[in-house]
């Protein structure tokens, strides 16, 4: 008979409450006769409209008392008519013990019960795992391999265990091989379980000595092994130890011999288990299972754009410039077969690199990198520049990104910057910003493209916090106001000044200028003056820039003075300016008069260098004060 049942079973008692433990009713309180075994006596009556193996059980005694039952299935209950349901088919005993004043009498009775009826069944563990007894198609489940972890193995001794395991399996970690085809269907009515894949399991080397069957190296390591699951197939779901078996030596997931799994969780939404291996008795498996109409590829989060970049107010001299002298930094210079050259590095207040021989001529064959040290968190907005002056022409990179991924590029990435023979390039890069936060911000300059001998010095490093160029306090512009005339003193090599180039104004007080036929190919031999009523202070500093485009390199003087023969009052005189073919913008800061006031600033470019024919455009000049 069974008289063990595991399952808590909701009844609905049909008269009286039910108990568990001997109520009042069943003290004496006063002496008397106690009812006779013949005296007692109950029916009991199958066939509720619910289910055959609910059972009505009255008692029918010829004495009067109150009636205690116990059901035999591991429920009691109280009354002269009560109910008991039996989700298992099988024998049950049932007594009823009738109470008077007198004590106590007991009889029993066997109710059989034909089939199983697990729609009698309602508990949170069925419920989850099969969705219920009116989920008569049962509820699959599936790996859940969109989560990290899915599954995993660590040491038996210390299981249950979910985190610091030996090995938990990434997202999608078994992509291509047999273990995410297989589906797991349970079926509350009959207990029964339906298994399919797509012909194989998989298991690891010992896995495969075990189960006794070839397999096949799968793409992701450890083998993919013929097998095809057992019809008929069921299930136990023991709930008060937690644990599920499966019959046939059925099993689950990544085959390690067992079929009996201890629960951590089941939920309607989840079902994670442990398992000790019989393959390899050392190890615990663990598996994470989730329905099959659950199992979605997680969407990429929605990355916001990064905003477009604003203009900056670069401060290379002031303390919001964090670039001290507590940075790391190495070169790697590689040959064309990528074997490492020693590049002449010297630091001290500017960055000295000479470029080695044999080098390779490749991008990145000419790294140097600064480890700042400085931080950036997620989406922090930085400014970056630098002043690049090369002896021979080449192509530099420069980029920014986080220490810890060299490789990468996120900041910025600039792989064209063109610097002629001589040539000072001021290089910016305004409002950059990183999506993931960094311990240290990396820059990587490359000048594996610039030929050997070629010294390299970077200066006026800059990096800071964003400072948008509208926090700089607005200053006038001096150049489009002012009053402006022109001179100009063209000539061949005999120096007798007879030539012309045909000129003309422009908007703003620049002009478009034709060096003549003829120039004598030296400097001072294509003066072009601009007469202006702009005081400069010798006591305040000026800024100076202006766009040059000409159709042909070359290089030539640019000159800011009061009197060309005054050397107290000269702003600035630069005779290796160069002019690329394109348009450059040329600029200066923090100039000033240099003794005295500037009354009447003249502006002075020579094209005496530059070949005839050149046509040159001078424009969006600018003369301001200067604010660091």
């Amino acid at each position: 008979m069974k008289t063990i049942f595991r399952f808590t079973l909701a009844l609905a008692a049909a008269a009286g409450l039910l108990f568990s433990c001997a109520p009042m009713d069943k003290d004496a309180h006063g002496l008397g006769t106690a009812p006779l075994e013949s005296q007692l006596s109950f029916t009991q009556t199958a066939g509720s409209p619910v289910s055959p193996n609910i059972i009505t059980l009255t008692n029918t005694s010829s004495v009067s008392g109150v009636a205690f039952w116990d059901l035999g299935n591991g429920m009691t209950a109280k009354g002269d008519q009560v109910t008991a349901s039996y989700p298992f088919a099988g024998s049950y005993t049932v007594t009823m013990t009738l109470y008077n004043n007198g004590g106590g009498t007991t009889i029993s009775q066997v109710v059989n019960i034909a089939n199983d009826d697990y729609g009698l069944l309602d508990t949170p563990g069925f419920r989850a795992l099969t969705g219920g007894a009116d989920a008569t198609e049962g509820k699959t489940w599936v790996l859940a391999k969109y989560t990290n972890g899915h599954i995993a193995v660590d040491d038996v001794n210390a299981a249950p265990k979910e985190d610091g395991r030996w090995w938990d399996c990434p997202p999608l970690g078994k992509e291509g091989s047999s273990l995410y085809d297989n589906e797991y269907t349970f079926i509350q009515r009959g207990t029964k379980l339906s298994w399919t894949n797509n012909g194989s399991i998989y298991t690891n080397q010992a896995g495969v000595d075990l189960i006794g069957i070839p397999g096949v190296p799968s793409v992701v390591g450890d083998f993919d092994v013929p097998y095809t699951p057992a019809d008929n197939l069921t299930f136990i779901l023991d709930e008060e130890n937690m644990t599920l078996t499966l019959s046939v030596g059925a099993f689950m997931g990544f085959y390690c011999g067992a079929s009996t799994y201890n629960i951590l969780r089941l939920t309607e939404h989840e079902l994670t288990f442990w398992c000790r291996s019989v393959s390899e008795p050392g190890n615990a498996w663990y598996a994470t299972y989730i329905p099959k109409d659950e199992l979605k590829e997680p969407e990429e989060p929605e990355v916001e754009p990064k905003p477009e970049s604003e203009p900056a107010w670069f401060r290379p001299n002031k303390e919001t410039n964090l670039l001290g002298s507590v940075f790391t930094y190495e070169s790697a210079f590689f040959d064309a077969g990528w074997g490492g050259l020693d590049a002449g590095v010297v630091v001290r207040n500017e960055i000295a690199i000479t470029v080695p021989d044999g080098i390779g001529g490749s991008e990145w064959m000419g790294q140097f990198k600064i480890r700042t040290q400085i931080p950036a968190a997620a989406m922090e907005s930085f400014d970056f520049s630098a002043k690049i002056n090369a002896s021979k022409a080449g192509t530099a990179t420069v980029k920014m990104t986080a220490d810890s991924d060299p490789d990468g590029d996120e900041f910025f990435y600039v792989n064209d910057v063109n610097i002629s023979a001589g040539e000072t390039v001021e290089f910016q890069q305004p409002d950059k910003r990183m999506y993931d936060a960094t311990n240290s911000i990396l820059l990587v300059f490359d000048f594996g493209r610039f030929p050997a001998g070629t010294v390299i010095t970077i200066s006026n490093l800059c990096l800071q916090k964003h400072i948008p160029l509208s926090d700089k306090p607005e200053v006038k512009n001096l150049w489009p106001d002012a009053n402006v005339t022109t001179t100009y003193w063209f000539s061949a090599d005999d120096w007798q000044g007879t030539l012309a180039p045909t000129f003309s104004m422009k908007e703003g007080n620049g002009f478009e200028l034709t060096v003549p036929a003829g120039i004598g190919g030296s400097e001072w031999m294509g003066q072009f003056a601009l007469h202006t009523d702009i005081l400069l202070s010798a006591s305040k500093d000026y800024e100076f820039s202006c766009k040059l485009t000409a159709d042909t390199e070359s290089t030539i003087t640019v000159k800011l003075t009061n009197d060309p023969e005054a050397d107290e009052k000269v702003c600035f005189y630069d005779p290796a300016a160069v002019m690329k073919a394109g348009t450059v913008t040329y600029k200066k800061q923090g100039i000033k008069p240099a003794g005295a006031d500037a009354e009447a600033t003249m502006l002075i470019f020579d094209f005496g260098r530059t070949p005839a024919g050149t046509k040159v455009t001078v424009s969006d000049i600018v003369l301001q004060e200067f604010i660091d």
